[in-house]
């Protein structure tokens, strides 16, 4: 028997973290809310006992909570892909630098990533390989450049953890496809539901109104912010926006300079590096706080992180420019409940430095998802035929459409956090 307890992502999205038999976990992250970074239910496991864990890819969702993990002693191998790794790094060095920033205590220290990556082992996908009493596989999710659904044997059970998945090719990356070649018979899917119940628009007819929406704040005399996250979408809208002739100057801002730069360093881990590199010739990068406050004295298209407008140079480009009309603020992710992404979104404020603002610029949101949506999720359950199917990574409503959409011969979960399946 195999027993699984969702530590998070169950029912929300974020700190995705899973744990198997006790002693292996799939991902540990953390999630931003508007009380800060929430850690999963780390107190119903000894980290001491973990003898692997298995990461899917490098965002904060799914990385975040490690340090916080060896702090309270995990010390075992943590299994990614090399992309996974390199990304991991910049993300948690931000991640305590911002927490240092904002005077609270980190539960961790440098010293506490630092192990985390020493214990990192590079998997190439498809390498089939074993720890202790588990056999396991990375596959390509398509998500963002690294991104892997991690397949594992134990005690005679195939188990699928999905993380997050996309089925459509993109400017950095094709989109999964293993769901069309895999031949093992999965007893259980861990199926994200991020977008469980609904739809993506059509990608280029929202690169379409996106672009439109630029062109009517030029035009009008505006600025444009442009919320992002700094791993691949900063990167593919840096291309999609170097090739559209603006009259204005467009600039690159944040964290995702950095991974811009390591995507390059490893080009053969995206697609259209020269196209990347091709933008870089136009898009600029903001150099310091003093050239971001030059800069936005004129006008000008500003990509910057984080994409939930959660932390990061973003919340400085709206401390200048909150008072504009003219400015237009254009989100182009997912924004979680708490965030001032949805606060912007539903209530046109942000809190930054403390301090709500009512923000008098116009706002609006373009769906430039990496997750599956609804249509695509179901199309990838069916053709795999999991015996069960466990949907987490989304809010209550996603899971439950998404588990009720699915054929009936098909056991669908959706857990409660906390809860343990056993299998």
């Amino acid at each position: 028997m195999v027993s699984i307890q969702f530590l998070g992502s169950a029912e929300e999205v974020g700190r995705s973290c899973i744990l198997v038999n006790d002693k292996y976990l799939l991902d540990a992250g953390i999630k931003i809310s508007g009380e800060g970074q929430e850690y999963p239910l780390i107190n119903q496991f000894d980290p001491r006992q973990i003898q692997a864990v298995f990461l899917s890819h490098a965002h904060l969702d799914h990385t975040g909570a490690l340090p916080l993990l060896n702090y309270n002693g995990l010390n075992c191998s943590i299994y990614c892909t090399k992309m996974t790794k390199k990304i991991t790094k910049i993300l948690l060095n931000d991640s305590i630098h911002i927490e240092m920033l904002s005077a609270t205590d980190p539960a961790y220290s440098e010293e506490n990533i630092t192990k985390i990556l020493s214990f990192m082992t590079i998997v190439d996908y498809k390498q089939q390989l074993k720890q202790g009493d588990i056999s396991f596989k990375f596959l390509d999710a398509g998500h963002i450049p690294g991104s892997s659904s991690i397949l594992l044997e134990i005690d005679g059970k195939i188990i699928l953890y999905t993380g997050d998945i996309n089925t459509l090719t993109t400017r950095l990356t094709n989109g999964m496809q293993f769901h069309k070649q895999l031949k093992q018979k999965i007893d259980v899917m861990i199926c994200e539901s991020t977008y469980g119940d609904r739809d993506h628009s059509v990608r280029a007819e929202t690169e379409t109104k996106f672009i439109q929406a630029i062109k009517n704040t030029i035009k009008k005399g505006g600025k444009v912010i442009v919320p992002t996250f700094s791993v691949a979408r900063a990167q593919e809208l840096v291309i999609l926006l170097s090739q559209q002739n603006f009259t204005v100057p467009i600039y690159l801002d944040g964290m995702a300079k950095k991974v811009t730069d390591t995507f390059l360093s490893e080009s053969n881990s995206i697609n259209n590096s020269s196209a990347l590199r091709q933008a870089l010739k136009i898009v600029q990068y903001v150099k310091s706080y003093q050239h971001r406050i030059d800069i936005t004295k004129e006008q000008g298209i500003f990509i910057t992180t984080s994409g939930m407008v959660a932390g990061g140079p973003v919340l400085d480009y709206i401390k200048f420019l909150y008072n504009d009309p003219k400015t237009a603020i254009l989100l182009t992710g997912y924004q979680a409940e708490g965030c001032n992404g949805r606060l912007l979104l539903e209530q046109q404020k942000a809190f930054i430095d403390g301090i709500g603002l009512s923000v008098k610029c116009y706002i609006e949101q373009f769906d430039f998802s990496a997750h599956a949506g609804r249509k695509d999720l179901i199309q990838v359950i069916t053709a795999l035929q999991p015996k069960k199917l466990i949907c987490n990574h989304g809010d209550k409503e996603s899971c439950l459409a998404l588990a009720k959409a699915i054929p009936k011969n098909i056991k669908t979960i959706v857990p409660e956090l906390g809860e343990i399946i056993e299998i």
